[in-house]
């Protein structure tokens, strides 16, 4: 539909491997509660009842947790419809609080309210607190929520057990209170039309969204079950959300790019391994094995040639490999079995293809009548499933996984070979093999046919006025279809955004619409799809007007919108994105005399909104998902353009919940992921100290400061003999060839000085000098036992000591710049690391991110050489202006995750934001010198420009800053808060120039 505006629970997280953890920390396990932030609209906390009328939406929750009292409950990808009519007389004020497990869409008198709940852990679970008054009407009010349960893991929650909780609270103008509870009294429906046999659009993310809008009509409501009252259940410690709302706004089409037929001439099968092999668990581990197989017979009465596509699959037809994914066949039944290639990774689901038309049947060896022409082949022996904090470079270490990982190749290699017709099947695999339903054993991979489209000709003469769909009149886009193949039209969104599909059409029943979004087209055509991401949904039309709003967010600057079982015209109405972010409000600004620098503030700045939501995120595409050490970047650049406090506090208390699970922060949170990247943690104890400096919020401090201490006292766990972090964790810091797999990685200990210095500095200012002693301690050794690997004749520090103890050969400007930034480097080898920043030997590796040049440019800055960071601006971003990016890219061309076809894997990557930072702080020359904006420094720099104006936010307003340089003149003009103290200061490329400053001059 389309919207009017206005169960087995996971174990790996607590297998054997982490109760070994958390046995060596028996005394420091600890809960953190955290008090109601009053953010966002009637986001307010927690009261006791007391004799007077309480505000409306506080107290304590009194619904329950409803949902469909039909079997199965929590089953994969469940959807349904909840219902509730009421009464009002007159109200004058209206609460509501809602959250849902693991989606909700609100409607209230057929409007949308708002989708949520925001992402928590289930031990401190949210609920969002909306006030309602604008959607209610005097007389009957109708209620209606979309839920939608995941049942699978992903990177943004952790899924326990279908449910839905409501609860609003209206004021009658005489007084009265009025109460909406979810009950037994509400009726919930199953939604037949949200199809629940779909993939996971990516690892990180939700299964994918199929909508067939002739079922829409099937909805049989029945009265809600009531599962657990609220407070009970696995969800615990509810608290409203502590982050504004989301916002949404429409986002159109800009320009139409043209109109194809393209044929997918391929018939697939996606088996959902994990969970067949797994069923009910919830995880998103790489460490969890999805050994298993499928067999079918292909039967053809003619010699003829196949074409596979084996994707993740060891494919053998009557015990033959194929040459060129192709396979001659003779007339007869010939066997075709399918082996999982890798029993372990993040390809949850994997699709197997076969050219189209097949020649011929396929029937199941078991039953060869069966509607299901596969068989699934089991091996129980192999199905293992841990967490990742064994990185998978150390998986050998844990004799469960090298099992499967010497035994899967060592027993499916000879069954390729052998099992090569019926016989041999029912010999060797007759015991393995189950008969499944198509729907059980497979998803709808509607990406598929996306992926292997081929262009079989020009489709601009079947659409009439493509243009219709950038304007919002009742004109028309009308396609009709061609026997050749399916029509395709492209429109270009002019840049990248994030948001819900809407639109609305006229057809038959049965046209299939697919939307899909992506980032990037090479200037050879080619289509980037990223990292497998299925970042599309599939409509079904029903007979006659058909309007959508999506359930999903999705992001993309090109959108393709394909019609497939087309017989006769579809009228294309309506076609827009409704944009949908963290309500920004943007109170920083930059400009200048070069408009290329203009540009490149302007991409980081557009990127970093599309990267806040109820966190920050790393990307909009694939993931969306908090990455710690990501957010830690991106509330640095969203302080003094956007503010966001809510946003990073909320980040860090995320985190440090995460403590409750890991030995050290995690790395995403909260998430399905058990794994750790020991930077992303210390990187978190650096973010604590970052918040307080830029809001001076001593509370929030104090609060947060068990945790920083935490969080480093395991992890001194991990420093060994040699004084050096030692861990079998994902030892990650860049998107570059750094030496970064063994367990002794040096970035990890001079990141942990940094998290050190942080706490230091807090414990200062909370005047808890007890702790002082113990770091000043634990950061001298971590200093000894990084500057004891100084090479004299590398004149550097090498990348890791080696699992087998030898010194890597590799080196990086990563160690330097992280030594000079952190204080850890020895007086007399700092002009070396200084030369290996500014003139690095040919040999040593440098930044593959944008990321790892954020903690470049502190270094520059530190060092005042601010000229080089300007410079390396120009060098870096003007690449992407010239490639006509609009938002700013994951990783360099020269990174390891770009060059090739592609110059980057993620278009928008907000960890790439540096210039929205630095651009202010050095051009405009605006530097906060006291916690909470308390104080500033104004000392522009000219960087050969002619003029700069704009406006760096504080938490006490933003300070603005203009100034023009005129021959032998400089005149500067600025404004800070009230109560702001500001001091202008000079600099070396004001040399020779007579200064005014605020129409004064300066002496």
């Amino acid at each position: 539909m389309r919207l009017k505006m206005g169960r087995r629970r996971s174990r790996t997280r607590r297998s054997s491997g982490m109760k070994a953890l958390g046995n060596r920390f028996p005394s420091l396990v600890f809960a953190i509660r955290w008090s109601a932030l009053a953010v966002g609209l009637g986001a307010v906390g927690l009261q006791q009842p007391r004799l007077q009328a309480q505000p409306l939406g506080t107290g304590p929750l009194q619904p329950n947790w409803i949902w469909w009292a039909g079997e199965p409950a929590d089953s994969y990808n469940q959807t349904v419809i909840a219902r509730k009519t009421f009464r009002l007389e007159a109200p004058q004020e209206a609460m509501l609080r809602i959250t849902a497990d693991s989606f909700y869409r609100l409607f209230i008198n057929g409007r949308w309210v708002n989708d949520g709940p925001c992402r928590s852990w289930p031990e401190h679970y949210q609920y969002d607190v909306v006030d309602v008054l604008p959607y209610l009407v005097a007389g009957t009010n109708e209620v209606r929520v979309i839920a939608r349960y995941y049942g699978v893991g992903d990177f943004h929650r952790i899924p326990q057990a279908a449910g839905l909780l409501v609860e609003l609270e209206a004021l009658q103008q005489d007084g009265s209170r009025v109460r909406v509870l979810t009950d037994a009294s509400w009726e919930v429906a199953l939604a037949p039309a949200w199809v629940p046999n779909t993939p996971k659009v990516s690892i990180q993310m939700e299964p994918c969204e199929l909508y067939d809008a002739r079922l829409e009509d099937r909805l049989q409501f029945r009265p809600a079950r009531v599962r657990f009252a609220a407070g009970q259940g696995p969800w615990r410690d509810l608290q409203p959300r502590d982050v504004a709302l989301m916002s949404r706004r429409p986002f159109p089409l800009k320009t139409f790019l043209g109109a194809r037929l393209v044929r997918a001439d391929w018939l697939s099968w996606c088996l959902p391994a994990a969970r067949l092999v797994h069923p009910g668990l919830i995880e998103a581990n790489n460490n969890v094995s999805m050994a298993c197989g499928m067999a079918t017979v292909l039967e053809v009465t003619q010699a003829c040639t196949v074409r596979l596509d084996p994707g993740p699959f060891r494919v053998a037809v009557g015990g033959q490999r194929p040459t060129n994914n192709q396979i001659s066949l003779k007339p007869g039944q010939h066997l075709v079995l399918a082996l999982v290639r890798d029993p372990f990774g993040h390809e949850k689901e994997k699709t197997l293809g076969f050219g189209t038309p097949v020649p011929g049947r396929l029937l199941n060896p078991l039953q060869p009548e069966h509607e299901n022409p596969w068989c699934f082949l089991r091996f129980s022996e192999f199905a293992v499933a841990t967490n990742d904090l064994l990185w998978i470079h150390f998986r050998r270490q844990d004799p469960r996984l090298a099992k499967v990982l010497d035994g899967w190749a060592r027993t499916t290699d000879p069954l390729l070979k052998s099992v090569n017709n019926l016989g041999s099947f029912r010999q060797q695999l007759a015991h393995r093999a189950e008969l499944l339903p198509s729907e059980q054993m497979f998803v709808q991979d509607f990406h598929y046919p996306f992926l292997r489209r081929q262009v079989v000709g020009d489709a601009q003469g079947l659409v009439t006025h493509p243009a219709g769909l950038l304007h919002d009149t009742p004109e028309a886009t009308v396609v009709h279809p061609s026997p050749a193949g399916d029509v395709e039209l492209l429109y270009d969104l002019g840049e990248q955004t994030c948001g819900y599909y809407d639109f609305e059409l006229v057809a038959d029943a049965g046209v299939i619409v697919d939307i899909f979004g992506l980032e990037y087209i090479a200037p050879d055509g080619t289509l980037q799809h990223t990292s497998g991401n299925r970042n599309g949904l599939r409509y079904i039309t029903k007979a006659g007007v058909n309007r959508f709003t999506s359930l999903k967010r999705r992001s993309g600057r090109y959108l393709f919108l394909t019609l497939r079982n087309h017989h006769s015209p579809v009228r294309l109405r309506h076609l827009q994105v409704v944009e949908s972010t963290y309500p920004i409000h943007a109170q920083g600004s930059f400009n200048c005399s070069d408009a290329r620098l203009d540009r490149i503030w302007e991409i980081s700045t557009r990127t970093l909104k599309l990267c806040m939501e109820d966190t920050f995120t790393d990307c909009p595409l694939y993931e969306q998902t908090h990455w710690v050490g990501d957010a830690r970047n991106e509330a640095l650049f969203a302080f003094g353009v956007f503010g966001a406090y809510d946003l990073a506090r909320r980040c860090i208390r995320l985190t440090a919940q995460s403590l409750d699970r890991y030995p050290i922060a995690g790395c995403q949170t909260p998430s399905c992921w058990d794994c750790l990247l020991p930077a992303w943690s210390f990187l978190w104890g650096i973010s604590t100290w970052d918040y307080y400096w830029a809001t001076g919020d001593t509370n929030r401090l104090r609060e947060i400061f068990p945790a920083v201490i935490v969080n480093l006292q395991r992890a001194e766990a991990y420093v060994t003999e040699r004084d050096l972090f030692s861990a079998p964790f994902w030892n990650f810091f860049d998107w570059a060839n750094i030496d970064q797999s063994p367990k002794t990685v040096l970035h990890n200990s001079m990141f942990l000085v940094g998290a050190i210095d942080a706490a230091l500095k807090e414990a200062q200012v909370l005047g808890q000098t007890n702790h002082l002693p113990w770091l000043k301690a634990y950061r001298d050794r971590l200093v000894r036992g990084i500057n004891r690997l100084w090479d004299p004749v590398r004149q550097a520090y090498p990348d890791a000591i080696r699992d087998d103890g030898s010194i890597s050969p590799s080196t990086c400007q990563h160690t330097s710049f992280l030594a000079l930034l952190y204080d850890i480097i020895e007086p007399a080898h700092a002009a070396a690391a200084i030369r290996n920043l500014t003139n690095p030997p040919p040999a040593m590796v440098r930044p593959g991110s944008p990321f790892a040049m954020l903690y470049l440019y502190e270094t520059y800055e530190k060092l005042g050489l601010a000229d080089a960071i300007i410079q390396d601006i120009y060098a870096q971003y003007l690449p992407m202006l010239e490639a006509g990016a609009t938002t700013v890219w994951e990783s360099f061309p020269s990174g390891t995750t770009g060059g090739g076809r592609f110059p980057t894997r993620s278009h928008c990557h907000a960890w790439s934001s540096a210039p929205t930072r630095f651009l202010n702080r050095i051009i405009l020359g605006v530097k906060e010198t006291a916690p909470g904006g308390a104080a500033v420094q104004i000392s522009p720099r000219l960087s050969g420009l002619s003029w700069a104006r704009g406006s760096t936010l504080t938490v006490r307003g933003p300070v603005w800053v203009q100034w023009q340089r005129q021959a032998d003149r400089l005149e500067v003009r600025y404004s800070v808060p009230a109560g702001v103290a500001a001091e202008f200061v000079r600099n070396d490329s004001h040399q020779g120039l007579t200064i005014m400053v605020n129409g004064t001059p300066l002496q």
